[in-house]
């Protein structure tokens, strides 16, 4: 995080000094608003959610009178999602903006006049830098015909914090469209360096140890999100929007009801039932103890019993303070046939350990993703060759890592990947009709649609395709090969005089394993192994008594049931 804050004020300092000499604003020629809208926007040319309403391209200081970056702080009452489908992400930053400092840490460096700046994501387990320039995006209100802003605003619109993350969080995906669909736990993820988890509220098995274990640690240990994913129920009849995501702000216990405090980040529309802001339960005591307002904010407390009840999803994400160590490793993979990839760490005391394995983030890849998704799962081992943990992804959509918690005594321990792969040739339906604002869809708000285009293969789409790929393989290059990743600008990049001793080509995935402890000399390696295809065939049908078989599979084949040799 250190090393991505330094570089990411060397770049803001280099633009700078740059733009001063040449008496020139800084305009990012990797994302650039106003010259090259369409790769900015849209990650596909097939099916494009088509932002009817866009009027134009202004520079931030020539929308709005005195504007500033911060203005009083920030409070997740600053947050208005917009015309995209990123409330996950929008739900993420009003979690931690609840943290003092968290936001503002992210925010390195900036320079308003040259219109720079600088900001750091955690992103395949590493922090990332990027700067973008001052343009936005706006459109003309129909009623005052003022210029707003498109995407995402403040609740005072000359504060520009959030339009400038957000479009710095789109950069590093490549553009607008990949922000549509995801988890609030995942957002989190990203803006803290922590480990995100899903599940359903349904599997708790103890409800009272979920509040006393998980709830009572929200803002502290934990930071959360919720969604409706699934439906039993019209959930709009309580003010609840399905397949929505929203943030957990807080929780308390009052006269012995345990409550908790969620806000909807479109800034409107909450709950209705007991103790909603017109609830006959807020008695003036009750009001003051709990810093209650009754103004249609999007913030609305509701009882723990009710939040269990009609959200299905809980989003968590487990942060991490300056007393926790951390070590990552990535190595190549292979599913089928199955590669022998593990690492081991060594602990030199005993500590509470989080354990996290994980893919690629796939959202960079937008519609260059490959033929199959990958769930993964994991075994840990003691020294002795003993299973004492497995971990498996419970909630099936969230797939991009799987993580536990457990406490270890000093020692060496062996962590052994599994990778199951689905194909994803059978895409959904997509229209006007079906589409909704959605943790997994893409957004229909009402200045939105979503739409299917005749693409016009000419040219100018061709190069808008390459311009595309190239950029998602330069964003992706450091994470496949190992090499060093401070930013997503080819000059973040180490030379790449490597020999390719890893045969790069042949490997099917990445797989990257963080292990956090109170160890400040934890030690991780991982162990790619031989690629499968190398191996003799007689290797490949020799069993391995080391790996315990999953007792929930009941097809699994000679291969899924051996450990290979490394």
């Amino acid at each position: 995080m250190i090393a991505a804050r330094e570089a990411c004020a060397a770049k803001v300092d280099a633009i700078v000094q740059e733009c001063r000499v040449k008496n020139c604003k800084f305009r990012d020629s990797k994302f650039d608003l106003l010259s090259d809208r369409r790769n900015s926007l849209y990650s596909s040319l097939i099916s494009e959610t088509v932002y009817k309403d866009i009027a134009g391209t202004k520079r931030l200081p020539d929308l709005f009178r005195n504007p500033v970056f911060f203005l009083k702080g920030v409070s997740p009452d600053d947050i208005k999602q917009g015309s995209v489908g990123d409330c996950w992400f929008v739900a993420s930053l009003a979690v931690i903006s609840n943290i003092p400092g968290l936001l503002q840490q992210l925010c390195v460096k900036r320079d308003e006049q040259v219109g720079v700046y600088g900001f750091i994501f955690f992103k395949d387990g590493d922090w990332i830098s990027t700067v973008v320039d001052d343009q936005i995006f706006y459109k003309i209100d129909p009623q005052t015909h003022r210029r707003l802003l498109y995407f995402s605003s403040c609740h005072e619109e000359r504060e520009l914090w959030l339009p400038l993350m957000e479009k710095a969080y789109a950069k590093i995906h490549g553009d607008y469209e990949s922000l549509t669909g995801g988890y609030t736990s995942e957002g989190i993820e990203d803006l803290t360096g922590g480990t995100a988890s899903m599940m359903f509220s349904g599997d708790i098995l103890d409800k009272k140890l979920f509040w006393e274990k998980e709830m009572l640690q929200v803002n502290k240990s934990t930071l959360m999100g919720c969604s409706i994913n699934y439906e039993d129920e019209d959930p709009e009849k309580y003010g609840i929007q399905a397949g929505h995501a929203y943030s957990v702000l807080n929780v308390a216990e009052y006269q012995g009801e345990r409550l908790v405090h969620i806000r909807n980040p479109w800034g409107e529309i909450e709950w209705n039932g007991d103790w909603s802001d017109q609830s006959e339960k807020w008695t003036p005591e009750a009001i003051k103890a709990l810093r209650q307002e009754d103004k249609e904010d999007g913030r609305f407390w509701m009882p723990y019993r009710e939040f269990l009840r009609i959200f299905t999803t809980i989003d968590r994400c487990r942060v991490f303070d300056a007393s926790w160590s951390v070590a990552s490793s990535w190595i190549s993979y292979n599913v089928e046939p199955r590669s022998s990839g593990r690492y081991q760490f060594k602990l030199n005391q005993y500590s509470e350990v989080v354990i996290a394995l994980a893919q690629p983030d796939t959202r960079y890849y937008g519609t260059f993703t490959a033929g199959f998704i990958y769930i993964l799962s994991f075994h840990v081992y003691d020294q002795n060759d003993k299973l004492i943990r497995r971990a498996k992804i419970t909630v099936p959509y969230s797939k991009r890592s799987v993580n536990c918690e457990l406490e270890l005594k000093a020692g060496t321990y062996t962590v052994i990947p599994h990778v199951a792969r689905e194909p994803t040739d059978i895409l959904p339906e997509t229209g006007e009709n079906n589409a909704v604002d959605n943790a997994i869809s893409p957004s229909t708000r009402n200045d939105v649609q979503v739409m299917v285009e005749a693409v016009k293969m000419d040219k100018s789409s061709y190069m808008f395709q390459q311009r595309k790929a190239s950029r998602v393989r330069s964003m992706s290059m450091a994470r496949v090969t190992g090499r060093r990743l401070l930013g997503v600008d080819d000059e973040d990049y180490e030379a790449d005089d490597r020999p390719k001793e890893l045969e790069e080509e042949r490997w099917q995935l990445m797989l990257g394993l963080r292990v956090y402890s109170h160890d400040p000399n934890l030690a991780l390696k991982g162990t790619p192994g031989i690629h499968p295809s190398l191996r003799e065939a007689q290797e490949q049908h020799t069993l391995d008594s080391q790996e315990k078989e999953d007792p929930e599979s009941v097809t699994a084949t000679l291969a899924d049931k051996k450990e290979l040799n490394l």
